[in-house]
């Protein structure tokens, strides 16, 4: 390409991306403000029931590894709708399979029912 060529081709995407408008002192205040008091704000109360400290530990987990297809695996062999209607023995199951998971990748061990290592 020419100099001129890619010249022009960066003046036509400079002129594409749209400008934000400039916002006022009053608005950027405000919005400040508002950042300010959102900083404050306390985390809800959530339930401390096992069951409810269970499934959360099982969402952060399924989070922090991306096994979620893990927690879907579960509710699809339960013929559940979602981890909220697992019953408590299938989610104490899957609780401790996750944790057992977790346990292996944090000590660097293959998966427990992967197949042995040649």
């Amino acid at each position: 390409m020419s100099r001129e060529k890619v010249a022009r081709l960066r003046q036509l995407l400079s002129e594409a991306v749209p400008t934000a408008p400039a916002q006022s002192i009053a608005e950027n205040e405000a919005w400040r403000a508002f950042q300010h008091f959102e900083s404050f704000n306390p985390i809800p109360p959530a339930p401390q029931n096992r069951r409810a400290r269970r499934m959360r530990e099982i969402q952060r987990i399924a989070a922090w590894y991306g096994w979620t297809d893990e927690v879907q695996r579960e509710i699809d062999e339960s013929y559940a709708e979602s981890m909220g209607s697992l019953p408590d023995e299938r989610l104490d199951a899957l609780y401790d399979r996750m944790r057992n998971l977790e346990e292996c990748a944090q000590h660097g061990i293959g998966a427990p029912d992967a197949p042995p290592a040649s």
